[in-house]
């Protein structure tokens, strides 16, 4: 569990930082294109390590780490979308549904029992969201939080095939990092023309950032995936709200509503709560 905890917390704050920096890019280029270069820059980096350390590929189950790379590319691109477009506490707010999502495909993919008394924390969880995104006032609902929950459904469905191999297989981090990164380049590259910007200097700077640190917290991430069980590894990344309403204000100078506080904590309370409850019923 110490193990799990150390990567999920390493990941989310490395997340926040690339949150951070496709922000920055995510108004004067498409996110198509930011997602395809986070692809390659990562295939590229994963690709040399492996070479590096001698990491072959394994033969099995080909097919299932192609499916959890093409989930992760279309969750990749939605999140990018939503950054731009958000605020930055707002949009990880959202992302953290992944977890709910996580704790809904285990239990019908992985066959992970519902633990008792986890239905009125899913509730909790989805007034919570209703009060976050208000789709009952035009004027206030914003129609990229449905990217931002889509991007989380996308991604809890690739943290639950990460799980799934750990358990059919024994593949290393960095090939299931690879699988994932090289088709997130060709999702990314497949929608980004015609309306392909051709990076200024600055910008490819940003890019070779996100590209590398993503590396980084993508390894922590299916780290933390494959020690523990997939819903308590999702909810431990919690912290990843703070860092992201963090590098928002200080950057950005974004607040956030009492609204958007209240939801976001009643969320963290529940997810908390099924986590334990997880917990407690995997002893």
């Amino acid at each position: 569990m110490r193990t799990a905890f150390f990567y999920a917390i390493a990941s989310a704050l490395a997340f926040s930082v690339m949150n951070l920096f496709v922000k920055m890019l995510g108004q004067a280029m498409p996110a198509s294109e930011i997602t395809f270069f986070r692809g390659l820059i990562g295939t590229v980096a994963v690709l040399a390590y492996m070479w590096a350390k001698g990491i072959a590929f394994s033969t099995e189950h080909r097919g299932m780490l192609t499916i959890r790379g093409i989930f992760g590319g279309v969750g990749t691109l939605m999140n990018f979308i939503a950054l731009a477009y958000m605020n930055l506490a707002d949009a990880a707010i959202l992302f953290q549904l992944s977890g709910v999502f996580v704790f809904i495909f285990s239990t019908f993919i992985l066959r992970e029992a519902i633990p008792k008394g986890a239905g009125k924390w899913l509730l909790v969880i989805f007034a919570a969201v209703m009060i976050m995104i208000k789709p009952w006032s035009f004027s206030e609902f914003h129609w990229y939080s449905l990217y931002a929950i889509g991007g989380a459904a996308f991604a809890a469905a690739a943290y639950t095939t990460i799980r799934k191999i750990s358990q059919v297989g024994h593949h290393s981090n960095y090939e299931i990092m690879f699988y994932f990164l090289v088709t997130t380049m060709i999702v990314g590259g497949a929608l980004m023309w015609p309306n392909f910007v051709w990076p200024d200097l600055r910008q490819w700077g940003i890019i070779a950032i996100i590209g590398g640190i993503s590396v980084f917290a993508q390894f922590f991430l299916t780290g933390a995936f494959v020690a523990t069980n997939a819903v308590v590894a999702q909810f431990l990344q919690y912290i990843g709200v703070f860092f992201n309403a963090m590098w928002g204000f200080l950057i950005f100078g974004e607040t956030l509503s009492w609204l958007t506080v209240c939801a976001g904590l009643l969320m963290f309370v529940a997810s908390v709560m099924i986590a334990r409850l997880k917990e407690q019923h995997v002893k």
